[in-house]
């Protein structure tokens, strides 16, 4: 495959990375310690930058941030250098890493020394207690190197927020990059795996876990599922290369598959190392393409694979935006840019490429019975985290799935407890009037819709005491219509609501909600 030519290009490039043997633990605890006598923390660097988020860097001017540390402060001597790039006079530098020193850090690869000036040569993010060390968007002459090691990306933090988090034995992180969702998952994995086809992530990731203190992460260096061939897994998360564009010079962006294959390819080949009950969530992109349905194609993907399947549809993407985004990420150079940006739009009209969508895919292995597969069309907003709820609607879909209009009847069903009503009224004759409402969920996975008084109204009622039939005959009499006649709608409407989670069985353990 064309990955296995970029690993051995990136191999060739070097292996210019952090590192971190086993004679280095007292230097990492060293370089710790300095961090932590800085408060070299998330809220630290957040507080120094003036900003919520680091991920807000990108919308700032960087002589504004350069200002805003300034002050010669240990921890804004630490934020020039490693979250804004600078390089820093070694004088300066010297106190403001104690009690580590100088030799601690070079010694580890974090900087290079030249001229009496000291050069950062990762970035140093902080998520959750993690110190992660990764590459610096810089790009050079051609362009952002094709072995870069990409760090806390929007992708990234779209695949923590909705990976479970419930205790496991095992875990494969495919794709690992800088190795932080196998940091994350190795908080609630007996042992995690992480795999990279390019040999600078996997040993960002091994030092990674090392300056973490992490032991139960192992990192091999791979194409795809091939380092763990024969293993299975309780859970597998990965945020894979799934770029679509013909450009496989960058690693983390393109596997070098055609079209949307590589998030194929982790849907297909997923269920092979999942144990029975084991989970597989992923980021992915995929084509929408001219004359063919886009759900049929992801139908197609799932089928006969031993799992249920549901993707969440987050954004679509108009082709030239997608393809000015992911180009100038990586290019510097506008005659670049120019070049690749028409090679990108002639590869999706010879593929009649209309849009790119972006969104979670979760399977679930499921033997015994047969399985179901959905899609959310979106976009739908996802709060952090949502792990828990994923599954839980993973659970009420798999509820659902195996019972047929009368059993629904006969059913008991709640409102969930994190459901809201939004009512809207205009003013009319001195009062207010309602003029509309909307159900909303409250956390997790964030489906709404349009609901009118009368169902509201039997919604509120839902206290699991009544069967379902019951509360058809009540909307019924309340409408002024028969209840026989009204139920094939209404029974509709009220798996719809259950499979977004407005609605789940009252009955205990019937869905239950997966520890957080």
């Amino acid at each position: 495959m064309a990955a296995e030519t970029q690993g051995a290009q990136a191999a060739r490039l070097g292996g210019d990375t952090p590192r971190a043997e086993a004679a280095d633990a007292a230097r990492c605890e060293r370089v710790r310690a300095a961090l932590a006598a800085a408060e070299y923390n998330d809220a630290g660097i957040t507080r120094a930058l003036g900003i919520n988020q680091l991920s807000n860097l990108r919308d700032r001017r960087l002589p504004a941030l350069l200002r805003r540390v300034r002050g010669g402060s240990p921890l804004e001597t630490l934020i020039r250098s490693f979250i804004l790039g600078q390089a820093c006079d070694a004088a300066a530098f010297a106190p403001a890493v104690a009690p580590s020193t100088v030799e601690d850090w070079r010694a580890l690869g974090l900087i290079e020394t030249a001229d009496a000036a000291v050069h950062p040569t990762v970035q140093l993010r902080c998520y959750q207690d993690l110190v992660l060390a990764y590459d610096f968007a810089r790009p050079g002459e051609g362009g952002v190197r094709p072995d870069y090691v990409m760090g806390v990306s929007p992708s990234t933090l779209m695949l923590v927020s909705i990976t479970p988090r419930r205790r496991v034995g095992t875990t494969l992180d495919l794709g690992t990059g800088c190795g932080i969702q196998a940091l994350l998952a190795a908080r609630h994995s007996g042992r995690v795996v992480g795999v990279d086809c390019n040999p600078r992530a996997v040993a960002m990731a091994r030092f990674n876990a090392a300056f973490n203190r992490i032991a139960n992460a192992e990192f091999r260096l791979g194409d795809m599922f091939a380092p763990v061939a024969g293993e299975t897994f309780d859970l597998i998360v990965s945020n894979p290369p799934f770029i679509i564009s013909p450009d496989f010079r960058h690693m983390f962006l393109n596997s070098g598959a055609e079209g949307d294959d590589a998030s194929r390819h982790v849907v297909q080949e997923s269920p092979r190392h999942l144990r029975e009950g084991g989970a597989c969530i992923l980021t992915a992109n995929w084509a929408m393409v001219e004359g063919e349905d886009w759900k049929a194609r992801l139908a197609g993907w799932f089928a006969g694979n031993g799992c249920d399947g549901l993707v969440l549809q987050l954004d679509t993407t108009e082709l030239d935006r997608y393809a000015a985004i992911v180009i100038q990420s990586s290019e510097d150079a506008p005659e670049e840019f120019a070049r690749a940006f028409e090679a990108w739009m002639t590869y999706y009209a010879e593929r009649r490429i209309t849009a790119i969508c972006a969104g979670m895919m979760a399977l679930r292995r499921r033997s015994g019975a047969a399985n179901w597969f959905a899609v959310e069309p979106g976009p739908v907003d996802v709060a952090v985290p949502s792990g828990a709820d994923v599954e839980r609607l993973i659970e009420l879909r798999t509820w659902l799935h195996g019972r047929d209009d009368q059993s629904l009847l006969d059913a008991h069903l709640k409102l969930a407890a994190n459901v809201v009503l939004d009512q809207t009224c205009k003013p009319e004759a001195g009062d207010w009037r309602p003029t509309g409402m909307r159900l909303r969920r409250v956390g997790g996975i964030g489906f709404t819709g349009v609901i009118d008084p009368a169902g509201a109204a039997m919604l509120a009622r839902c206290d699991g005491a009544l069967p379902v039939r019951e509360h058809i005959r009540a909307l019924a009499a309340a409408l002024g219509s028969d209840a026989e006649t009204l139920t094939p709608a209404a029974l509709r409407t009220i798996r719809r609501l259950a499979e977004q989670g407005f609605l789940e069985p009252a009955a205990s353990g019937a869905a239950p909600a997966p520890a957080g």
